[in-house]
């Protein structure tokens, strides 16, 4: 009996250890540098019926600084693929041979690391490797002259960014200059299904080109079923019945997650971050679209679109999609934060749901953001949009409590004419409202654009120079949002050569310090009517702080608004804000819109280059560091020559600081206007040195 009983609790103890996670052939390398991808690959013992699910299969390492900070991080499967294009066209080839596990980190010290691995199976049996020997592996981190690390919150208002500048380790204001790029295209042809040839990674690396020193920031998408989406059908791959491959619960689309990798990774190198999107509420939209709720797998297992936010299915599914998406891309400095949904009111108001849906939506994102901030290692920000609408508050209101920051979505119609209802003052005046309602959020207009209707002309043959893509973006930047405004018509900015448009904005903001939570914005003008009525005609936009020590703003002759200038060149029908273009109209693309031509430039409108900011905290006498910027290129023009201006009472006795806008470029003598744009940049810098040591 006692033999029997030994022999028993021999073979179940073989059996439990045979049955334990192997963890198999671990390779990485000895050294990598700071903030740089650290990457293990293994393999396992045995395959696992969902590897995406940490209930069948869950591995995790566990890292140890130099200053014995903790970080785990999930390792997630993967499947390798290669690209080639082939006629112009995107083309996958899997590598199954090279299928494998995998763990990616980034040091954020220098010095001597160390890690284990382990995995636990649904039965509770774990493994962990190294399995002898010393009971940690090891690497080291190396110092580096120059990095960039990960972006974070500063305050209220701002973010910045961790990184090294010629060895030496700080953190540096990080303002997101850049547009949409949410997919690539397909080839639409009239084979089943349409979608077969997707231009793939090769257009996301001309358009991260065009990025370049333009810009460093872009939103992409992953649930554009067509082009790169993570889950869902995949319009390359087909089943033996002819149809499309359905990635969803035990499966992910390994070769768009091959290919989200080459963006990060090609972005990286290039100075560009990237904000993905995971859910786009037309995937639950009953539109006839290949993005809807028809191709939605959801689809086949929800009663409606609005069970999404409550079904417990649903929502494990969700949570280890998420769970791969930040094991899988978490390491990367280049993340700038991570978006639930895009526009998720409009799963509202585009009568998909009603309005009882508001308490689940917020639920659903409370216990989301509790999720990723237990599973990301490098916290990054985490966010939801908000689709253009008059009336957000609803939404706003239940989602600012638990998100680092909600963006908002707005688009204007471009025949209005009214100028109290040019996008300048629209952007701008957006981020103030959302300041005075939840003064504890940094906001951030992440998509914005220019509509037309019926047959009007397509703004971008109405504006093909991107003039009021240029007004646009000048007057956001110091609406005290997190950066300028992003545009969304990224075809647009392609095929009109308009990515340079950000370059300004870029150079300017790259050497702004980390600014703080009590700069408000600020405007020089007011409504009148349906006017908004600059003095002496130059439309200020600014923020400032509290100490009123720093003031950064934008001034323009109000005559090169968009708006001004179309009336300059399009037929009007009388008492009307309609405009007609074709055999009535004088309409010049060529002409008034980038007013190259000095015959097509507005003439200054005023007589007086003075621009006047109130000031409350400083005395009357003291001097302010003047200093222009030329909007073209966001570098200053007066390196050689010291400004200063001072503050004093004005006219009805407000205590302001007065200066001249530059007569090199708004020349009253001779009545020209010597840039493209009639405006400029300018900051004012606090100097209280005495009066005798100005040179």
């Amino acid at each position: 009996m006692k033999k029997t009983l030994l022999l028993t609790l021999i073979i179940g103890a073989i059996i439990k250890g045979y049955c334990q996670p192997q963890i198999l052939n671990p390779t990485f390398p000895s050294s990598v540098d700071l903030f740089d991808l650290f990457e293990v690959s293994f393999t396992m013992g045995a395959a696992y019926p969902n590897p995406y699910d940490p209930n069948d299969i869950a591995i995790y390492a566990i890292f140890v600084s130099p200053n014995d900070e903790v970080y785990t991080v999930n390792a997630f499967y993967y499947e390798d693929y290669s690209f080639q294009k082939v006629n112009g066209y995107e083309q996958a080839t899997a590598h199954q041979e090279n299928n494998c596990w995998k763990i990616r980190f980034t040091p954020t010290y220098t010095g001597n690391w160390k890690f284990r691995i382990i995995a636990k199976d649904s039965s509770g049996a774990m493994a962990e490797m190294p399995n002898n020997g010393p009971k940690n592996y090891v690497f080291t981190c190396t110092s580096t002259e120059n990095a960039l690390g990960f972006i974070s919150k500063a305050n209220s208002r701002f973010l910045k960014r961790d990184v090294v500048i010629n060895g030496q380790r700080q953190f540096r204001s990080f303002f997101p200059v850049g547009p949409n790029v949410s997919w690539y295209s397909c080839k639409v042809d009239n084979s089943s299904p349409p979608y077969s040839k997707p231009y793939g990674i090769y257009e996301y690396k001309t358009y991260i080109d065009s990025l370049e020193n333009n810009a460093n920031y872009m939103r992409i998408f992953l649930s554009q079923y067509e082009y790169l989406s993570l889950y869902g059908p995949e319009y390359t791959q087909f089943d033996n019945n002819g149809q499309p491959v359905v990635y969803f619960g035990n499966t992910i689309n390994q070769k768009d997650s091959a290919e989200l990798d080459f963006i990060i990774n090609y972005a990286k190198e290039h100075g560009v971050t990237i904000m993905p999107c995971i859910f786009n509420y037309t995937n639950f939209s009953i539109e006839d679209t290949p993005t809807s709720w028809s191709n939605n797998p959801f689809n086949s297992y929800l009663e409606t679109p609005c069970d999404f936010f409550t079904d417990l299915f649903a929502f494990k599914t969700t949570k280890n999609l998420i769970r791969y998406i930040i094991s899988r891309w978490g390491y990367a400095t280049n993340i700038m934060s991570w978006e639930f949904f895009n526009e998720v009111n409009n799963m509202i108001n585009y009568d998909i749901c009603d309005r009882s849906i508001e308490q689940d939506i917020r639920d659903w994102h409370n216990k989301m953001v509790g999720y990723v901030t237990g599973i990301d290692p490098f916290h990054h920000c985490i966010t939801t949009s908000i689709g253009n609408t008059n009336s957000p508050t609803y939404i706003y209101s239940i989602l600012y409590n638990y998100l680092d920051f909600v963006p908002h979505h707005n688009y204007q119609h471009i025949q209005k004419a009214k100028s109290k209802e040019q996008f300048s003052y629209i952007l701008y005046s957006k981020a103030c409202d959302a300041h005075i309602d939840y003064p504890s959020h940094p906001f951030f207009i992440s998509e914005f654009g220019f509509g037309q209707g019926g047959t009007s002309p397509h703004y971008s043959e109405k504006d093909p120079f991107g003039f009021d893509l240029h007004n646009s973006l000048w007057s956001s930047t110091f609406s005290t949002s997190i950066g300028p405004a992003s545009f969304w018509w990224w075809y647009y900015l392609r095929s009109k050569g308009l990515f340079c448009r950000y370059r300004p904005i870029l150079h300017f903001c790259e050497n702004l310090p980390i600014l703080s939570a009590t700069f408000t914005p600020n405007q020089t003008g007011h409504v009148d009517g349906h006017k908004l009525v600059f003095e002496n005609n130059l439309e200020t936009y600014y923020m400032i702080n509290a100490a009123e020590d720093s003031i950064y703003g934008w001034s323009q002759d109000t005559a090169f608004a968009y708006q001004s200038l179309r009336w300059l060149t399009d037929y009007v029908i009388p008492n009307t804000f309609i405009f007609v273009t074709g055999d009535n109209g004088v309409f010049d693309p060529l002409g008034y819109v980038y007013t190259k031509s000095l015959s097509k430039r507005p003439q200054p409108s005023s007589n007086s280059n003075v621009i006047e900011i109130q000031i409350t905290n400083q005395p009357i006498g003291s001097r302010y560091r003047l200093t222009w910027y030329d909007s073209e290129t966001g570098y200053p023009f007066t390196t050689n020559a010291i400004l200063y201006t001072i503050v004093q009472l004005n006219a009805v006795g407000d205590k302001v600081v007065s200066f001249n806008f530059p007569s090199s470029i708004r020349d009253l003598q001779y009545q020209t206007i010597n840039n493209v744009f009639g405006d400029v940049v300018f900051s004012l810098v606090l100097d209280n040195l005495p009066s005798d040591s100005q040179q």
